[in-house]
């Protein structure tokens, strides 16, 4: 298609992520040194989506500053900020006037190996209002469940089901292919595609249709998929996107006594000192100094964190500007930044 357009909802508040998106907002948390939210914009790209507009809502500022009009993810974006929580399809209807064609919307936080052209095609080769990418889970409670006939077509929408036995493991994963004629659905104010506006077509008697998908997906709403995308990443589980290697850092320095096991991502101007042991998945960011004797293992570095000596970090996230003590034991924790 030409000129596709895509809008990307990324206005939340990253609540389960506090006290890490204090900070910042979850769209540009550093994942491998790099923006979040980075890697979708990138893929958007690769798929032939020429302009992008970013539904912000909580902490904007900082994602416009870094995205500007675009050009470091080869895409023309555009920015729809909220004065107040219009919700998941609120924020799309607040754009009806700039979407006349088909387009899709992507759920910014989730990283994942849809295939946006497939789902394009799927949807226009059926040309119903809206298609649903849909993903098979083993534990889908803690999804939007869809239930579809056999021919693929939405029948129900249930969220967050509860088990141990479910009607379907098809979860929503967040991404779609709509027409403009589903926004007229959708009411002003707040509205949600899962609970409101998706359950309102199908009792109008509109059929939703679904393409369903196979690969990675991770939903990274918690400190937990936080490190885990990052292990993904690193190990080829995740997919890159097409030009999002690590940055690598330059002026590094790092004493001969110091043993760095698995992979670990280093930013500028980044020194570990004599004795220092790290076992990755790491990522430190730029300027972050490593004291002697410390012990690192699978845990992220925002920028210029300092570690005192004798110290063991595991399992965990420390914020930009954080300096943590010497003999500090510090285990599956997310300390914030520093001003």
């Amino acid at each position: 298609m030409d000129h596709l357009t895509a809008v990307v909802l990324a206005g939340g508040q990253g609540t389960r992520l506090r006290p890490l998106t204090e900070s910042l907002p979850k769209p540009i948390l550093p994942v491998l040194n790099r923006p979040f939210l980075e890697y979708t914009l990138l893929n958007l790209a690769e798929a032939g989506v020429e302009r992008v507009f970013l539904a912000l809502g909580y902490k904007p500022d900082p994602i416009i500053e870094h995205f500007g009009i675009g050009s470091k993810v080869d895409l023309h974006i555009e920015y729809a900020l909220e004065t107040e929580p219009l919700g998941t399809s609120g924020a799309v209807r607040a754009l009806i006037s700039e979407l006349d064609q088909t387009f899709l919307v992507v759920n910014g936080d989730v990283t994942s190996e849809i295939d946006y052209r497939a789902l394009l095609e799927t949807h226009i080769e059926n040309r119903e209002y809206g298609t649903l990418a849909v993903h098979e889970v083993e534990d889908p409670s803690q999804f939007g469940l869809v239930l579809t006939d056999g021919e693929g077509y939405v029948t129900q929408f249930i969220e967050k089901p509860k088990g141990p036995r479910f009607r379907s493991k098809l979860i929503n994963s967040g991404v779609y292919a709509l027409e403009p004629e589903v926004l007229k659905f959708v009411p002003e104010g707040f509205s949600m595609f899962e609970t409101d506006l998706f359950p309102k077509v199908l009792s109008a008697g509109v059929q939703l249709n679904t393409h369903k998908w196979q690969g990675y997906f991770n939903d990274m709403g918690t400190v937990e998929n936080y490190l885990v995308l990052q292990k993904d990443l690193m190990s080829g589980l995740a997919p890159h996107a097409k030009g999002a290697s690590p940055y690598k850092g330059v002026e590094v320095k790092i004493d001969s006594s110091a043993i760095l096991e698995g992979d670990i991502i280093l930013g500028d101007g980044v020194r570990i000192e004599s004795n220092a042991h790290l076992v990755g998945p790491i990522t430190l960011g730029s300027g972050c100094h490593i004291s002697e004797n410390v012990v690192i293992k699978s845990s992220i570095l925002w920028e210029n964190v300092k570690i005192g000596e004798h110290s063991k970090i595991e399992n965990s996230v420390i914020g930009t500007n954080v300096s943590i003590k010497e003999n500090s034991v510090i285990t599956d924790q997310a300390i914030g930044s520093n001003a």
